[in-house]
């Protein structure tokens, strides 16, 4: 019959005018390949919603970067309270991961029936330091604790920091006269409590004197023996544990990569399983 065109043909299967032209543009895109990338659009992997602890929103989106690179998985970061993210969980926030401050809230949805079956592990042991804005040596704790007469560190009963501050304090126990404490409701309430002169000296986050490149003679870390560990853990919620790419970030967080990461941005990561941190 001659036919040598997609024009040619339709006309002749009783097609009404309007869907000739669609089956067109489709038998149009067909020939020059494009049908096959927008198959591909839409085969993209959705992002993971991961819930962040707002002192690990740095590192966390830096880890989350790397992971995407390799992956091709993009991860989006909601970056809050520890306390308020689970709470936000409990009530059915659509997140597939949270990486707490903590390790009780993590536990909890676990308790609670909100956590993926074996998905928990400690990804990062914080790390305390004694900070003195303009300082020309790095201070002694001890002597500097003895000394100092007012000190600003996180409330020991809200964050893991404060609550690793306040043994440290008690290592050189002193009368309210002699020196005052100032709580801060996070160590990033503290760090800035310090930064901004308000308070002499401080016990913050070494992760945060990395991200602000505060001098080395500024601070002295607080050896891990003197205070209970700041233990940070996560988990994969129920709607997490159903998709293999939480399950991938997981592991890449709790891997020796991610430790040594981990290492340069002034924590601590966790060895074994034997030691909390999981796989």
């Amino acid at each position: 019959m001659g036919v040598t065109g997609s024009n040619s043909v339709l006309p002749q299967m009783g097609f009404p005018r309007r869907l000739r032209r669609v089956l067109h543009i489709i038998l149009l895109l067909c020939s020059q390949g494009l049908v096959p990338v927008i198959a591909a659009e839409q085969q993209r992997p959705k992002p993971l919603m991961v819930a962040v602890a707002a002192n690990f929103a740095g590192p966390g989106q830096r880890l989350a970067d790397i992971f995407t690179e390799g992956s091709g998985v993009p991860v989006e970061l909601i970056v809050g309270a520890t306390g308020l993210l689970h709470a936000q969980i409990v009530q059915g926030a659509p997140f597939d991961l949270l990486l707490a401050a903590d390790t009780q809230r993590p536990l909890s949805l676990q308790k609670e029936g909100l956590a993926a079956d074996g998905s928990y592990g400690v990804y990062a042991l914080g790390r305390l330091a004694l900070w003195v804005p303009g300082a020309d040596r790095s201070p002694d704790p001890l002597t500097l604790l003895a000394e100092v007469p007012v000190l600003a560190h996180a409330n020991p009963r809200l964050a893991p920091y404060g609550a690793a501050a306040a043994a440290v304090a008690q290592r050189v126990p002193v009368s309210p006269a002699d020196r005052r404490v100032v709580l801060g409701q996070n160590v990033a309430a503290t760090f800035t409590q310090v930064a901004s002169g308000a308070v002499p000296a401080g016990l913050v986050a070494y992760s945060q004197l990395l991200a602000a490149s505060i001098p080395t003679r500024e601070y002295s870390l607080i050896p891990a023996s003197w205070h209970p560990p700041i233990a940070q853990s996560l988990v994969l919620t129920r709607r997490g544990g159903a998709r293999s790419e939480a399950w991938d970030f997981r592991r890449f967080l709790l891997s020796e990569q991610a430790g040594q990461l981990l290492l340069a941005m002034g924590y601590r990561a966790p060895e074994t399983e034997g030691g909390g941190r999981g796989d």
